[in-house]
């Protein structure tokens, strides 16, 4: 019994502080549409919140159950994509091939624009030099 109250005041206390993630968002959703910001309001909201935190008008306590709870059932948020996948079947059927190579080669010209950018940054010299061979023992 007295598990089943903590485990239920955990929930309330979850679920109080999803509802403060949401007002953050719906608050960055107003923002994007009156401002007519070409940012989603998703990644507009999490500039919101993380600016929120900073200046420490939320508290961490405050959101990070709720947070924590909303990313242990991330899972969940990609069923309707899934489902959606399932309707467009004989999309991919035709174009999937071409859908998984721009997936593929995307995905590596992002890379290699990371590692090409970090190593810029981090002011790297040796991006292209072969490696010294003083160092090596005869």
């Amino acid at each position: 019994m007295l598990h089943d109250q903590t485990r239920l005041k955990k929930l309330k206390t979850a679920s109080c502080q999803i509802i403060i993630i949401l007002a953050v968002w719906s608050c960055a959703y107003v923002l994007q549409k009156l401002l007519n910001l070409p940012v989603a309001s998703g990644v507009l909201g999490f500039f919101l919140l993380l600016f929120l935190l900073e200046m420490k008008w939320l508290k961490l306590a405050h959101v990070e159950r709720g947070a924590d709870l909303l990313l242990a059932e991330l899972l969940l948020f990609f069923i309707p994509p899934v489902v959606g996948v399932i309707q467009y079947q004989d999309l991919l059927i035709a174009s999937g091939w071409k859908i998984l190579l721009v997936i593929l080669i995307s995905t590596a010209l992002v890379m290699m624009v990371s590692v090409y950018s970090v190593r810029l940054l981090l002011k790297q010299p040796e991006l292209n030099q072969e490696p010294k061979q003083e160092d090596q023992y005869d």
